[in-house]
């Protein structure tokens, strides 16, 4: 009868345990939702380019000596503050991936609490059980035997019965250490998430200012113009140049979508013809057509729209298609800069961004994020200037959206 009883127990121990087992497995394969390597890997890219951001700063002070070089300055500047944007989204994702990790751990931290509870449970049951029948000891059952026979099957069953029992209290040991784990991961999760929170806030609060130095470059570039005449036509001269680039590359580009009509392995990538206006914001500074630029003081034709979008803000693709041109630096004033081909003889330009998304060769799809507003090049604030181009001839870009409702600023 004892031996009976011995089996029993013996048996829903090792069932216990193995359910145990599958539950902590469960429990471990979830935390592969986010994983450390993402986190790890955002943290290479941010020290590389808080190395980027500290080589540059050496040529930044080195021009600031120099004030018969400010385009060179506003370049060195512009770079910085793309540098600044990258490390701004960096931030941000890894921000989002901490906050990811965190629900994911605090999820962990209520399955390690209720399987360490349950173990808890299930220890004290079994020692409850051997209290109540304190009456048996091993000795007793032993010398109990009536024979060798006996005897040496009850060895062996008293040897499953004291293994099962260190068995169910291992569980329980790894249990408690599984949640202390678990709550350890959590809590490193929540400081990294603070930290970098904190860095992003002292990180925006530095480019305000480096923006803001950027700007006086540009400043002290019209102070020059106004008295070098020499200065304002060097400058006119490198926008001119780029324009007829620009309208090169356009009528290139009609030609060969002209010559592959009708050849379906041209691989072009056709745009959907449906528009998505390129930013979040739909406040017009300056209107496509003639004015006085904001900067040279000439009165002549401004070639897009610009848009007053928030510095670092996301410039979307108008539509699907190829990228034909993607540059960071002066460019003729324009700055960073990115231009699309759509396939469909339209073409559209996107300047002035702080940072590029986009590569040449690459294909885009509508709204896809190809760059993020800024201020390069001749500018005097953060916007996106936006120029169209239908069969090779540049057109005012609100024209292809009439179900869009614009603002405008007053000198717009």
């Amino acid at each position: 009868m004892l031996k009976k009883k011995m089996k029993k127990f013996f048996a829903f121990a090792m069932a216990l345990v193995m359910t145990m087992s599958v539950m902590l497995s469960c429990l471990s394969v979830s935390a592969f939702a986010v994983t450390q390597s993402e986190i790890d890997a955002l943290k290479s890219q941010k020290s590389q380019l808080a190395s980027q951001k500290n080589s540059l700063q050496s040529t930044i002070n080195s021009l600031q000596g120099q004030q018969n070089d400010q385009i060179a300055l506003k370049n060195a500047l512009d770079e910085k503050n793309a540098i600044t944007v990258k490390q701004i989204l960096n931030l941000n994702e890894q921000i989002e991936l901490h906050t990811q990790l965190i629900e994911q751990k605090t999820k962990e931290v209520d399955e390690a609490q209720k399987v360490a509870d349950a173990q808890l449970e299930k220890y004290k049951v079994r020692v409850r059980a051997m209290e109540e029948s304190g009456r048996y000891n091993y000795f007793e059952v032993l010398f109990g035997a009536s024979s060798i026979g006996e005897f040496l099957s009850l060895i062996d069953d008293i040897g499953d019965i004291m293994r099962s029992d260190k068995e169910l209290e291992d569980a329980y040991r790894q249990s408690v250490a599984d949640l202390k784990a678990v709550k350890t991961e959590y809590e490193q999760a929540k400081a990294e998430m603070e930290d970098s929170k904190t860095e992003l806030e002292t990180l925006k609060a530095q480019q305000e200012k480096d923006i803001a130095e950027a700007a006086s470059v540009i400043a002290s570039l019209q102070g020059d113009i106004s008295s070098n005449s020499s200065l304002l036509s060097q400058l006119s001269e490198q926008e001119k140049q780029l324009n007829a680039d620009i309208q090169k590359k356009v009528d290139e580009l009609n030609k060969q979508q002209e010559a592959n009509k009708g050849n379906n392995g041209s691989g072009s990538t056709v745009g959907t013809g449906n528009l998505v206006w390129p930013s979040y914001c739909t406040y017009i500074t300056s209107r496509q057509g003639p004015r006085t630029h904001p900067i040279t003081g000439e009165y002549r034709n401004h070639g897009g729209t610009d848009i007053g979008a928030s510095y670092g803000s996301a410039i979307y693709a108008a539509d699907s298609g190829t990228v034909v041109r993607s540059a960071d630096g002066w460019n003729g004033g324009w700055g960073n800069y990115v231009m699309i081909d759509h396939g469909n003889g339209m073409q559209t330009l996107y300047a002035h961004m702080s940072s590029r998304a986009v590569s040449v060769g690459q294909t885009v799809s509508r709204g896809q994020t190809i760059g993020y507003v800024g201020s390069t090049g001749m500018s005097t604030g953060a916007h996106l200037h936006f120029e169209m181009y239908i069969n090779g001839s540049r057109i005012d870009p609100q024209t292809r959206y009439p179900g869009v409702s614009f603002t405008y600023s007053a000198s717009a």
